[in-house]
């Protein structure tokens, strides 16, 4: 049974798993802390838990971004409509953003824990693996493997686009197969799957007559094991280059969602540029199919925001009030009166 420790630690390789506590000083470097005031804002100090994302998003999507939907004009002061939008913007990115790494965190595998009673055998390197400890990992090894070549499979046909997507779609799948990918990863390199991976490839460099099965069995499953290890290597890879490249194009796609037609206009000579450099120097998303695929995704939300605009400006020259997200039926659309030509495409 494990006992309990305090120890200082930057974070960077230790993995929190209970408690902690941070601390983050404000003072530049070489400024001595006040240490007769209790807080003097030289220091800033909190309490975390292990589940920090899950504390994160509950308090952002169930306690602040509910206040801040509902804070009225006056609440703003004399924030200018750009600055709001933005601040809007950016803080509803934020939540769906956390909101779906939490879910990417509830639904990526867990590889199970090989068995502690053969803790200290695995950590005495000079000793020869215990029979029974190495079918043990063997079993357990080939659970693994099992496991997260499903969840590659899984994760290479989940891309199921509808008709119509546009390219958030194209940004938000590709962050999410990161996210995956990553927690696999994670668990590839921790020190639970490094043990067994080594006491198996221990014991297949030990003589056939010291196993109790055959060694090349042994062999082969290590053989997997390292051909796992590279799919997944550049699975990630690929997906972090592609989330790289793909969110340059984020501050140009904004305005085919929320923008005007003129608006996107203005900014079609950036995106296309944009989509040009991606096209020149990415390493994995330049093919045809990907390339031709994005324009799809654009083109579509272009038609969708066109559509809205439309609707939009027949029912102001009705009197009533635009419904957001509504689209208008192909039988509306020729109705002249509503819609006049002349009037509507300048417009447009």
């Amino acid at each position: 049974m494990g006992h309990e420790e305090f120890f200082v630690t930057d974070g960077e390789r230790v993995k929190l798993k209970g408690k902690g506590v941070y601390f983050v000083r404000c003072t530049p470097p070489g400024r001595a802390i006040n240490q007769s005031s209790a807080n003097d804002n030289e220091v800033l100090f909190g309490e975390i838990s292990a589940h920090t994302v899950t504390s994160l998003n509950t308090i952002i999507n169930q306690v602040y971004k509910p206040l801040v939907d509902r804070l009225d004009d006056s609440a703003w002061g004399v924030c200018e409509e750009d600055q709001k939008k933005e601040f809007n913007s950016v803080f509803d990115k934020f939540a769906v953003e956390l909101k779906e790494a939490l879910k990417s965190l509830q639904t990526n595998i867990t590889l199970e824990q090989f068995p502690r009673r053969w803790e200290q055998d695995a950590k005495n390197r000079q000793k020869v693996p215990d029979q029974q400890m190495i079918s043990d990992f063997e079993k357990i090894f080939n659970e693994w493997s099992e496991q997260i070549q499903e969840a590659l499979d899984s994760t290479d046909n989940e891309k199921k686009e509808e008709k119509d997507a546009g390219p958030k779609q194209e940004l938000d799948y590709w962050k999410q197969r990161m996210r995956k990918l990553t927690g696999i990863s994670e668990q590839l390199r921790s020190k639970n799957c490094r043990t067994v991976y080594y006491v198996l490839t221990q014991a297949s460099q030990q003589p056939s007559d010291q196993l109790a099965k055959p060694r090349d069995k042994i062999y082969l499953s290590t053989s997997k094991w390292r051909s796992i290890e590279l799919r997944v290597t550049e699975a990630l890879n690929e997906a972090k280059d592609n989330v790289k490249y793909l969110q340059t194009l984020e501050k140009f796609i904004e305005p085919l969602y929320d923008g005007t037609p003129e608006t996107i206009k203005e900014t079609l000579p950036a995106l296309m540029n944009s989509i040009k450099m991606i096209h020149t120097i990415a390493r994995y998303y330049n093919t045809n199919e990907r390339m031709t695929g994005l324009f799809v995704k654009i083109t579509n939300q272009m038609i969708k925001n066109c559509r809205t605009n439309i609707l939009n400006f027949g029912a102001i020259r009705k009197g009533e009030a635009p419904k957001k997200g509504q689209q208008p039926n192909d039988d509306v659309l020729w109705d002249h009166e509503t819609y006049p030509p002349e009037e509507l495409i300048p417009v447009l």
